[in-house]
């Protein structure tokens, strides 16, 4: 079976595009907005914060595209893999992100600030 992950992408609107034909091209992006697996739901998502600078609160936000799986098996040696990491790297000044945590809940591959976009922790639920 191989160890799989859960992989979680952001990138700024203005990449949608460019990112969605190159996860169609690798046959990775679900059609219905369904986390489906091996492949990626993708939905829009608006990040707000507030900067304070001399006394005074701003309001500001930033349109973001969130492509999220479960159950993929994301090994560098894969060339769909080498591939959207490549995407990710070359826009990671612009705010591109992923962050992989694999069935151990461990974050095994991460490129760009991802910590801007996702919170990782483990969730312990008494059974």
């Amino acid at each position: 079976m191989g160890y799989i992950s859960e992989v979680h992408i952001a990138v700024p609107k203005k990449d949608e595009v460019e990112l969605d034909a190159i996860m169609n091209r690798l046959d990775l992006l679900e059609s219905e907005n369904e986390c489906g697996d091996n492949r990626f739901y993708k939905r829009n998502y608006t990040q707000r914060w507030q900067e304070i600078s001399k006394g005074v609160t701003t309001d500001k936000s930033k349109d973001v595209i969130l492509y999220q799986a479960g159950c993929l098996k994301w090994y560098e040696e894969y060339k769909d893999v080498q591939e959207i990491n490549s995407f990710i790297e070359m826009g990671e000044e612009d705010g591109r992100c992923i962050v992989c945590v694999g069935e151990d809940n461990d974050v095994h591959s991460d490129i760009g600030d991802y910590s801007d976009v996702f919170n990782v922790y483990m969730k312990v639920e008494l059974t």
